[in-house]
């Protein structure tokens, strides 16, 4: 399976937007950037070797990602996440993914054939080696949607997209640990196989286990990456 089509990873030659893009994201998500620092696009651009449009384009789509915030003095900072509002809306996606499973478990209006595809894209990752890459979170989305959506209720996929949304730059570090990516395809699997074979309770019950898991990865992983960023900020304040 073609895995870039889905999550953005680039396969081509990547172009200075792009290459900005990775290299400044890559050093949000390892806690190189001092929390507080003020990233301003001229710095930026002498860090990074290139003109400083490709940096305002990177900086602008790492805003909208909600890695960055805006700075008070003008630019951009990087967000730092808030343990109670990481753990809530870890409480309001699992909610509104137990939720999908089990609405339409009575009457059986589920789309069958839809996620019978999304096994198959999922099957075709099975075994396969895949080193540990942040924008494998994009792939993970579009799994978690796609079986909220096959519930038949667009408006509870659409609330899940924004919650995953919110999450992402905390969820993007549950796949920069080792080991994360092939264990999440092998969970994804087994809800598949519980759903498809309408055992509800069952695909509930591996669904919060593999929510819970994330979250503690995700958790532990953004605790040091927050006690890395105060420690850089220590060592560098030339941002």
């Amino acid at each position: 399976m073609d895995t870039s089509s889905r999550t953005g990873m680039y396969t081509g030659s990547p172009s200075a937007s792009s290459l900005a893009y990775q290299e400044l994201k890559a050093l949000l998500l390892l806690g190189d950037v001092p929390v507080g620092a003020r990233l301003r696009e001229e710095r930026l651009a002498e860090r990074l070797g290139m003109s400083r449009t490709p940096v305002r384009e990177s900086l602008l789509r790492l805003h909208a990602e909600h890695f960055l915030e805006r700075h008070p003095e003008g630019g951009y900072r990087a967000m730092v996440p808030s343990a109670q509002s990481m753990r809530e809306l870890y409480e309001v996606r699992r909610a509104l993914e137990v939720y999908a499973l089990r609405r339409t478990s009575s009457d059986g209006d589920r789309d069958y054939e839809g996620l019978e595809e999304l096994r198959e894209e999922w099957r075709a990752m099975e075994g396969g080696e895949i080193a540990q890459d942040a924008e494998f979170v994009h792939l993970d989305e579009d799994f978690h949607r796609r079986l909220a959506e096959s519930a038949g209720n667009s408006q509870l996929a659409e609330h899940l997209r924004q919650v995953n949304e919110r999450i992402r730059p905390v969820r993007s570090h549950d796949f920069m640990t080792i080991g994360r990516i092939a264990t999440t395809v092998e969970e994804h699997l087994g809800i598949l196989e519980a759903v498809l074979a309408i055992h509800t309770e069952k695909a509930v019950t591996l669904l919060e286990r593999h929510i819970g898991e994330s979250q503690t990865v995700v958790e532990q992983a953004v605790a040091k990456v927050l006690e890395r960023m105060l420690s850089v900020g220590e060592r560098d304040s030339s941002w």
